[in-house]
């Protein structure tokens, strides 16, 4: 038992030796609820704690069956027959999506003969952002600047709001009127939202970013993991 748990049950532990008044009795019963409470939290701390570190360090697991990814009308970057095709099922609110962006930024930099990239939307409900984010994106990528807006938004994951997405447009050179009209969300965006996001989970997406490799479920994330593949 720890220091702070030994700290905790010393003051019951001095009462229970003298329990035998009324006020000592009920001052014990309230010492006891109290307790009980303090418990209750540290044990619901300690859950989140767990949680939190199997997110953290959480890996999918190996998955040998190839899934069929139609692109349909997603956004793509590198040769359509290139050796490798990435397919990621992102939430631009997602702070591991972010810490993910580079990586493929990279590696469609580094191989832009081998690498391709293909974009699925899948924003998560408790998100708020998530979907003006993606509406955003796809308005810059009716200018051909799809994946340049979606690199240079990640950073600004914990900050998404209009403001952002306009000042990113205005730093790839978008034209602005265009670029407000077509960033509202609108049933048709909201459409090709939904429609990723049941095909995410039709092949098994619970979370993002979600990546397949020639159709197959990464097994890592890191920027190694795929060079490897290339090679």
């Amino acid at each position: 038992m720890s220091t702070r748990f030994l700290v905790l049950f010393a003051p019951l532990a001095l009462l229970m030796v003298h329990c035998s008044s009324p006020g000592v009795d009920n001052r014990l019963s309230r010492l006891e609820a109290k307790q009980d409470s303090i418990l209750k939290v540290l044990g619901a701390m300690q859950e989140k704690n767990e949680f939190m570190a199997m997110r953290m360090g959480w890996r999918p697991p190996a998955d040998t069956l190839p899934k069929d990814i139609p692109t349909g009308t997603s956004f793509t970057s590198g040769p359509e027959k290139a050796a490798l095709t990435i397919v990621e099922f992102s939430d631009l609110q997602c702070p591991y999506c972010s810490q993910f962006a580079p990586i493929l930024d990279s590696l469609s930099r580094a191989y832009p003969k081998d690498v391709r990239i293909v974009y699925k939307n899948f924003p998560l409900s408790f998100h708020p952002q998530s979907r003006a984010a993606a509406a955003a994106a796809i308005a810059a990528g009716k200018q051909g600047k799809f994946f340049e807006f979606r690199y240079k938004v990640a950073p600004h994951f914990r900050e998404l709001k209009d403001s952002v997405y306009l000042s990113v447009a205005k730093e790839l050179g978008l034209d602005m009127a265009r670029f407000k009209q077509d960033m509202a969300l609108t049933p048709e965006v909201n459409k090709i939202l939904d429609e990723d996001v049941a095909l995410g989970r039709k092949i098994g997406v619970e979370g993002t970013p979600t990546i397949f490799v020639n159709g197959r479920l990464a097994q890592d994330r890191s920027l190694e993991y795929f060079t490897k593949l290339i090679h």
